[in-house]
């Protein structure tokens, strides 16, 4: 019985002039989406290609350990995501290269000086520009067709599955057969949920069609499962609003009021809700440190770590003026004065070196961890306006798609970690090659302490941004199970609904 309901759903969606309508509507945005991606991603991947051999390059090139140690691993860039035509992710707003913090060179006497070695430098995010976490509507994804239109479609397939019967009387009659409520709901929603799917299974059909024909766009085994799971999460989606369609329905007697109530409730929970409730909640959180306290706070850390300069320069000034009189250097010829200086300033210097490697360790660890401390301040801020705005499910599904696709926030705070990962591998890689020269003093962070001997580039590590199907799945795992969830509550929802309606 639930069968014959579901063919007759579905052959009555069929031969409506909607059916054609959104089977057009989304063919052509697919259509569209294709094309501007084989415009775009073959010209960044060129660009990321060129750019990781050069850093490749430049790091393999340097085959001595204190090289390796101030100059770093080079720049981190972002791999283009291979399915970026599904989610843009806002990926305008986020870094899409990490690399070095800066440099500085300090004075430790005369004839002497302390160079700084290579730290992470973690870029500023602009909170206020991701405040907004609506899909754009300027930039066609698969995020702006399935969150807008497998929202909207439910409503024009289902606002008079229930009500439009009701008023012509013939929910009464079908009632009258023996069949339940509860199937003829089931039969109605698995019907409207096969009109709105098949048009849309048909444009991503099209869809990746159309992209598998570049060759720059290469999809992998673990890529074809992502997207079967955004599939899944798309028809999830429509499933919600084809079971708030029907709870609407079955609770009210003319199919205008339905639509108009359906149509409310579209405006709120995928235009309204995601954008505002996001820009709220910026606002009411306490804001995190600007830029410049930031400064002035990382500024006071790094004054305490530069004291035992401070105090061995003083120190040596002093053991200069009691050894040497003022007055008889200005006597000795110029460059015996200045020779005589610099060897004295040498000696004190030596030793000094395993306090001075202390300080430049202690300097790299205090700026890396002030940097990380200030982001992780800002995630957390961005984190928390993206739990109040998960209240829409456009919200919900957006970041799902996101993540799936290898875009968007969590996917940059994916890379973050895999460069974090990378920067302990190749300091632990100095340290290992370090402990293996005998003769060297293992004073890391200073030239005279370091190892001379040359490293081969082929044992340099190298970092490769990648991203598997495990990692994606792991951070759109909450957004699935809370989607679910929203479906089976909205189907019960329609089931109490109908069954308590009067016919």
């Amino acid at each position: 019985m639930i069968w014959h309901i579901v063919t007759r759903e579905f052959f009555d969606h069929l031969n409506s002039l909607r059916f054609a309508l959104a089977t057009l509507i989304l063919a052509a945005l697919m259509v569209t989406n294709a094309v501007v991606h084989l415009r775009r991603h073959p010209e960044q991947v060129r660009k990321y290609s060129e750019r990781v051999n050069t850093v490749r390059n430049a790091v393999k090139s340097r085959t001595q350990l204190y090289l390796l140690l101030q100059k770093g691993p080079g720049d981190f860039r972002k791999r283009p995501p291979s399915l970026a035509f599904i989610a843009d992710g806002g990926e305008a707003l986020l870094p899409g290269q990490i690399g070095s913090g800066g440099s500085w060179t300090k004075t430790t006497g005369p004839g002497n000086s302390l160079k700084s070695v290579w730290w992470m430098g973690y870029p500023y995010l602009n909170l206020r520009a991701m405040s907004s976490l609506r899909p754009t509507a300027t930039k066609i994804d698969w995020v702006f067709i399935i969150t807008y239109l497998l929202s909207f479609l439910p409503i024009l397939f289902t606002f008079d599955a229930l009500s439009g019967e009701r008023e012509q009387g013939t929910l009464r009659l079908c009632l009258a057969n023996p069949i339940s409520r509860h199937a003829l709901l089931l039969g109605k929603f698995i019907g409207a949920l096969l009109a709105v799917l098949i048009p849309f299974y048909f444009a991503v059909l099209l869809n990746l069609a159309i992209i598998s024909t570049d060759t720059w766009t290469q999809l992998d085994t673990a890529a074809w499962g992502r997207l079967g799971l955004i599939v899944l999460i798309a028809s999830c989606y429509a499933g919600i609003f084809i079971a708030v369609g029907l709870i609407v329905s079955a609770a009210t007697r003319e199919s205008r009021l339905t639509l108009i109530l359906l149509l409310l409730i579209w405006v709120t929970m995928v235009v309204f809700m995601p954008s505002t409730l996001g820009t709220l909640a910026a606002k009411w959180m306490a804001p995190v440190q600007t830029q410049n306290q930031f400064n002035k706070a990382k500024e006071a850390a790094l004054d305490q770590v530069n004291e035992p300069l401070k105090q061995m320069r003083e120190r040596l000034e002093k053991q200069l003026l009691s050894r040497y009189s003022l007055s008889n250097l200005p006597k000795m010829p110029r460059a015996a004065a200045q020779a005589l200086v610099e060897a004295e300033s040498a000696k004190v210097v030596d030793a000094d070196l395993p306090m001075l490697a202390a300080l430049v360790r202690k300097d790299v660890e205090v700026r890396e961890r002030s940097n990380r401390e200030h982001l992780a301040a800002q995630s957390a801020q961005v984190q928390r306006a993206r739990a109040i705005t998960r209240f829409s499910p456009a919200a919900t599904v957006q970041y799902a798609l996101e993540s799936m696709a290898g875009t968007g926030f969590n996917r940059h705070l994916h890379f973050l970690d895999s460069v974090r990962l990378h920067i302990r591998q190749f300091r632990d890689f100095i340290e290992e090659r370090e402990r293996a020269d005998a003769a060297s003093l293992h004073l890391i962070g200073i030239p005279q302490g370091m190892s001379e001997k040359p490293v081969p580039p082929q044992a340099i590590p190298i970092f490769e941004d990648k991203v598997t199907f495990r990692d994606t799945l792991n951070t759109a795992m909450g957004d699935i199970l809370l989607l679910v969830l929203l479906l089976g509550g909205c189907l019960l929802g329609a089931f109490l609904v109908f069954v308590r309606s009067e016919v």
